[in-house]
């Protein structure tokens, strides 16, 4: 599969996947990290509209990064799913830890920012192979 807008929607969905996934486990679950507006404003249509929005977003960033790793693969170091891995790293840190640590340091929202910086890691360890593996030669 070689069309980056199809293979990006497909990776941004699945990443938008492990994003609820991971977040239910963590916040409801295991209530490691409280959820913005606390424990007792996320009943069930709350839960499917915070999960639409993130496969939605999953999948218009997942496009939109697919598009740059179509213009960028050659330049990645690694080979095979390294790839992929490197790229997933780079779309973390740049996104991710960046947010996180502006979330820190100017909101003072250490909670949100361990969420945004632990979760991203997650969703772009899985986004970057996952990728590759879509983009990778039949």
């Amino acid at each position: 599969m070689k069309n980056p807008i199809v293979v990006g929607a497909i990776a941004g969905v699945v990443v938008g996947i492990v994003s609820v996934i991971f977040s239910y486990i963590f916040y409801i679950v295991f209530r490691v990290l409280e959820p913005m507006g606390g424990f007792e404003i996320w009943d069930p249509s709350l839960i499917m509209l915070f999960a639409l929005a993130n496969v939605s977003l999953g999948m218009i960033w997942g496009i939109i990064f697919s598009l740059i790793y179509s213009r960028l693969s050659n330049s990645i170091p690694g080979k095979g799913v390294m790839k992929g891995v490197y790229f997933g790293l780079l779309i973390w840190v740049v996104k991710d830890v960046a947010a996180g640590s502006y979330t820190v340091l100017i909101r003072t929202d250490v909670i949100w920012g361990i969420g945004l910086i632990v979760g991203g890691f997650f969703m772009w360890i899985v986004y970057g192979p996952l990728l590759w593996y879509l983009y990778k030669k039949e």
